[in-house]
């Protein structure tokens, strides 16, 4: 993962004004100067926002958004998804809180984080009632924070059992840091125990990866089964629930048939954007590298453009 840099030209697109107005705006001292690099204009990403306020225009998001990707289904693509997302987000200017659920560290490895270069996890947070700032990570993105995970999360559902309001105890702990972000995603990991719980109840909109098969079709029926009782015991309910298709090939018969399943019994729920089936996606999992800084023009990254600008309608993104 690389720091993301913006020329004029892709700058101002973000912006929703000319490259003209930015310069004009620069010169009259209306807008910061920007930093130079043999001699050309530069721009960061983590600028975005306070150019936007500069300029009188709404603010990338109106409403703070906390999002749980989460599957009881293994193997659907969701980490590397959910990172690519967040990441992807952050270059578009939001500010970005990633919180990796799963004691495997699969999230944390995806954004080329070694799990073994940190000490402290979300398990200091919720059982010895550490500071949640002090276990937030600078990323090479100003504006994309992480909160790691790694083996020494994995006592965490056994200490939770004991304790008081142990269902509640990560939505307390962004109570106070959650306004700083304009999007926390998290990535939990494949069941349904503790933290996951704690990871649901603190978010407002819920993405599900689904592959194009009758064994992710059925998991979904027990998802929603395991969501109706959280509702009924603790009185939630997603403000949003976003169903994806993940690594869809259309050529093949069972796609097709399993994608007529989900519009018939899910049309409610299923986004119209489908992450295609692309090696480059597992490729860039693989060496920590966000798909659209590995493979800007392959369509793994075209997709998850669509993806964002389905939830984020609004959104300018340079392609």
């Amino acid at each position: 993962m690389e720091q993301q840099v913006y020329t004029a030209k892709d700058f101002s697109t973000l912006l929703d004004i000319t490259k003209a107005t930015l310069l004009k705006m620069e010169a009259e001292g209306e807008l910061p100067q920007p930093r130079v690099n043999d001699g050309a204009r530069i721009y960061f990403p983590h600028d975005i926002s306070a150019y936007l306020q500069i300029l009188g225009k709404e603010p990338l998001v109106t409403q703070k958004r906390r999002q749980i990707f989460l599957n009881f289904k293994g193997g659907t693509g969701k980490t590397s998804i959910s990172a690519f997302y967040a990441f992807r987000l952050a270059q578009l200017g939001m500010q970005v809180l990633l919180i990796d659920l799963d004691p495997q560290g699969h999230l944390t490895q995806c954004l080329g984080i070694d799990p073994d270069s940190f000490d402290a996890t979300l398990y200091n947070v919720l059982i010895e009632r550490a500071d949640i700032r002090d276990v937030i990570m600078d990323t090479e993105m100003k504006n994309l924070k992480l909160i790691p995970a790694n083996l020494d999360l994995s006592p965490v559902e056994l200490a939770l059992t004991s304790m008081n309001a142990r269902e509640q105890r990560l939505r307390k702990s962004l109570a106070g840091i959650q306004d700083a972000y304009d999007v926390i995603v998290m990535d939990a990991s494949p069941s349904i125990g503790l933290l996951n719980l704690n990871g649901i109840l603190a978010c407002n909109e819920l993405f599900v990866p689904v592959l194009a098969d009758f064994l992710s079709y059925h998991g979904l029926k027990i998802l929603f089964e395991t969501l109706a009782t959280i509702e009924e015991d603790f009185d939630f309910i997603f403000d949003n629930i976003y169903i994806f298709l993940n690594n869809y090939n259309a050529s093949h018969n069972i796609c097709l048939r399993a994608k007529e399943a989900l519009e018939e019994h899910y049309s409610g729920y299923l986004m119209k954007t489908m992450i295609r089936q692309d090696v480059k996606i597992a490729e860039a999992a693989s060496m920590g590298v966000p798909i659209t800084q590995y493979a800007p023009k392959n369509r793994g990254s075209s997709d998850i453009n669509d993806f964002i600008k389905e939830i984020f309608p609004n959104l300018p993104i340079v392609f």
